[in-house]
């Protein structure tokens, strides 16, 4: 049998945890839509495989694999956004202050797995990205909704927002 004190504490934090939503209706963009080619010195990279990381915010997303990525023969690939409806918003922590990332991590025959990407997009904002990735040669910054390095790990991709 639950104490009083402890029941006083679930119910306190359990409405506090209501409190802070509001039946707001909204789509919140949880991952953008991608076109792009990878690369090795300029030349369609062969051999590689590309997948998302199936948790980005980890120091090391590679780790695990989430979605596989298809590359077609002339090294294009492209996925869609990923969006979610809800019915509800934090008053806390509203779409227009949260983000979301998402991990490109690419599988070289001769490298192992590098990181191609960690994209950050606001989940207020629908956003369609170009990647350009070249497995030869590692960056520090990415472009445009990048996440720098994780940890002074490189990334191989250059991000610019699809026109």
């Amino acid at each position: 049998m639950l104490s009083a004190t402890v029941r006083l504490s679930v119910m306190s934090m359990l409405a506090a945890g209501l409190a802070a939503c509001t039946p707001v209706p909204h789509v919140a963009h949880l991952r953008p839509a991608v076109d792009g080619i990878v690369l090795d010195e300029g030349k369609p990279a062969a051999g590689v495989e590309l997948f998302l990381a199936k948790f980005p915010g980890k120091n090391h997303p590679c780790t695990d694999v989430g979605e596989v990525i298809p590359v077609a023969s002339d090294g294009r690939f492209s996925w869609t956004a990923a969006d979610e409806r809800r019915s509800t918003t934090s008053l806390l922590n509203p779409p227009s202050v949260s983000g979301a990332l998402t991990a490109l991590c690419i599988r070289h025959p001769a490298k192992g797995v590098l990181i191609g990407a960690v994209l950050f997009v606001m989940q207020n904002e629908s956003v369609a990205v170009r990647l350009r990735c070249d497995v030869a040669h590692p960056r520090a910054s990415g472009g445009p909704h990048t996440v720098s390095a994780m940890l002074g790990q490189p990334q191989y991709c250059e991000a610019s927002e699809a026109g």
